[in-house]
């Protein structure tokens, strides 16, 4: 990234941009009026050598990661790379970086995620234990905090209850900014919540809708035996050895030092051709990969050029972006499944030609879910095209909807996608190796647009 903001010294508290010289009372980009002095000794000098490492994600998501979590590389680098793109880059769909960490109680799930997140500036990270459906109705709103904005920040509500997760509050909060109408006093009084959050959670038991999955997506951890094996054998070790681990916190620091930037992707018109077209989730899941790519040039913006004001991604960007997705591709249309729905999957998986009403499988297969939550996850498949169901009548002659797989649904086909040096040996001549970087000619001005937070930016911005 060029050095030469550094030489500004004003930054908007509320949004934190740089503020030029003519914009001193007021923040051109979020109208904040909450000006403060940027700090020289803000460890710039100190910490440029760590934000200059072209192995700084590694270090971050495995060095790091591995003193207090054993094993679930993949994880660690889903979470901390949404965790700050959601912080670091303007110009993403608002529902891009949001995180529903689901899988068994006793997995790891909060220990993992809070732990990931502790690599964040405390500035920025906001963590709850609990928190009721219409929080976000009263809390920062903009009457009583007219310079809070939710922009650039991290939300961590953990152990998410499925009555919050499926509210309307939480679900319009999870995608845009909110504007809510009350009776207070027997008078309407309108309350405003600028900007949206990062939102990373995690629930055991709650059954998401679909409509919340196209705002989130799910990521499910290792529950095996070898992964139990392997924590076990971590914390002998540390008991053994009297070791407490910590972070080198000289890396979370040095991320106080990044901005939020504008990211443009050079050869974002090269890359869709390997996304499939068959299921419309992808309008929603393309544009969250080319969000991927973005964060890792927003982590990275000491190490990329910065062209007209956009951060120039590069081919390691695509390559972080593409391993954390390919951690969520379950299957090819990238549809995110619970636990539970991997679960009931998986029986149908090993017996093709199972079919059978909700009692029948609850009874023969099924046991591990009520019968009113195994009829829900049973819909929800149907709805993404893995089962279907039909009419057929019983030995009374009495007709009953009976569940079977959908016989277009190929439960072994996976996406797959290139790495980036693979696809510049596909010949394609605007394409440069990783080393080289992108010119400005390749750029599409398309691209370099900002996204409008006004936009249906869960619908795939169409």
């Amino acid at each position: 990234m060029n050095d030469d903001w550094i030489n500004q010294k004003l930054e908007c508290s509320g949004c934190q941009s740089v503020i030029k010289a003519d914009d001193i009372k007021e923040c051109s980009s979020c109208g904040s009026k909450k000006i403060k002095l940027l700090s020289y000794d803000y460890n710039i000098e100190k910490y440029a050598p760590i934000l200059r490492d072209k192995e700084l994600f590694r270090k971050i998501t495995e060095d790091e990661f591995d003193k207090k979590i054993v094993g679930e590389i993949a994880s660690r680098k889903v979470i901390f790379l949404c965790a700050a793109g959601g912080r670091l880059v303007k110009n993403c769909q608002t529902a891009s970086y949001n995180i529903l960490v689901n899988d068994e109680t006793g997995s790891g799930k909060d220990y993992i995620t809070s732990k990931v997140l502790e690599m964040i500036p405390k500035e920025v990270y906001i963590h709850k234990t609990r928190i009721s459906p219409a929080v976000f109705t009263y809390w920062h709103n903009a009457e009583k905090e007219p310079d809070w904005t939710w922009d650039g920040k991290v939300f961590y509500p953990e152990d998410i209850s499925e009555v919050v997760l499926n509210s309307d509050v939480f679900k319009v909060m999870s995608s845009t900014g909110s504007t809510a109408t009350i009776v207070i006093k027997q008078e309407a009084v309108d309350l405003e919540i600028k900007g949206k959050p990062v939102m990373i959670t995690t629930t055991a038991t709650a059954t998401p809708s679909p409509e919340l999955i196209r705002r989130f997506v799910i990521l499910n951890l290792d529950s095996s035996e070898k992964q139990t094996e392997k924590i076990m054998k971590r914390h002998s070790r540390f008991a053994k050895d009297g070791i407490i681990p910590e972070y080198d916190l000289s890396f979370r620091d040095a991320q106080g030092v990044l901005r939020r930037v504008m990211v443009s992707i050079p050869f974002a018109d090269k890359i869709d051709i390997y996304f499939p077209k068959k299921s419309v989730i992808m309008r929603t899941h393309y544009p969250r990969f080319l969000d991927y790519i973005k964060a890792s040039a927003a982590i990275h913006q000491y190490q990329r050029e910065e062209i007209d004001g956009f951060i120039i991604a590069k081919g390691q960007d695509y390559d972080i972006a593409r391993e954390c997705f390919l951690k969520l591709a379950s299957n090819r249309y990238m549809i995110s499944l619970t636990i539970h729905q991997k679960k009931i999957l998986e029986v149908f998986e090993k017996n093709p030609s199972l079919k059978g009403n909700i009692a029948e499988l609850h009874a023969n297969h099924l046991s591990f879910l009520s019968e009113p939550a195994l009829k829900t996850n049973l819909g929800i498949l149907v709805r993404y095209g893995i089962l279907q169901t039909f009419s057929e009548p019983d030995s009374f002659n009495r007709a009953r909807e009976v569940y079977c797989m959908d016989g277009s649904y190929k439960p072994n086909e996976k996406i797959e996608l290139p790495t980036y040096d693979e696809i510049c040996k596909n010949n394609l001549p605007s394409l440069e190796p990783l080393e080289t970087l992108p010119s400005l000619e390749s750029l599409s001005s398309d691209t370099m647009k900002e996204g409008s937070k006004d936009d249906k930016d869960i619908e795939g911005g169409i």
